[in-house]
């Protein structure tokens, strides 16, 4: 083997550690639960005794509208970008995140909620009734191509989410405005 060529996957193996731990917290937590829907939250979490009742928070951020069941074919897509082994790069991160999609893994109290920021690239996990997200994670490329065009083709009508481009920007790009809540008059 040439010494170029054994640098490269000394450098590979190296990193491999780097990018496991991420993927591998991900996919414990989710387990075998596929994902169901997908629904627009609020920018900015609510505080526990702000937040009102008969509305839904997941992780502290309101939930808005019906949730949107995904087709087996975007389940399958989903599925297939989870095991990939880079769909989540880097170790846990706890930076702010503005989330403006969730996705709903399994359902009633064993639900898991998968928070996504396509303005930082971010996707936290929040347990069913949980207050906050408990992990927080960077999304790799592939990952956050596969969470987008899904979003987009559940959710056709959302012009700001349909305005989300494909490949994050270099330069900070604000998240995309939450829809307007129903009138609760």
């Amino acid at each position: 083997m040439q010494l170029p060529a054994l640098r490269v996957a000394l450098a590979l193996l190296l990193a491999l550690p780097c990018l496991a731990p991420a993927q591998n917290a991900v996919t414990a937590l989710l387990g075998d639960r596929a994902p169901e829907s997908v629904r627009r939250t609020m920018l900015e979490p609510t505080p526990v005794g702000q937040q009102l009742a008969g509305l839904l928070f997941s992780g502290g951020y309101e939930v808005i509208g019906e949730p949107v069941p995904l087709t087996p074919a975007q389940i399958a897509r989903l599925q297939a970008a989870l095991r990939a082994p880079d769909a989540f790069s880097g170790e846990k991160n706890e930076e702010k995140m503005r989330p403006g999609v969730l996705y709903r893994f399994g359902s009633g109290d064993t639900a898991i909620d998968l928070l996504v920021c396509f303005s930082c690239d971010r996707v936290a996990l929040a347990p069913h009734d949980a207050e906050k997200p408990t992990e927080l994670f960077h999304l790799a490329q592939p990952m956050r191509e596969a969470l987008l065009e899904v979003a987009q083709e559940a959710l056709p009508n959302d012009e700001a989410l349909q305005a989300v481009p494909r490949v994050r920007s270099k330069t900070p790009v604000p998240p995309p405005p939450a829809p307007t809540p129903p009138d609760l008059r």
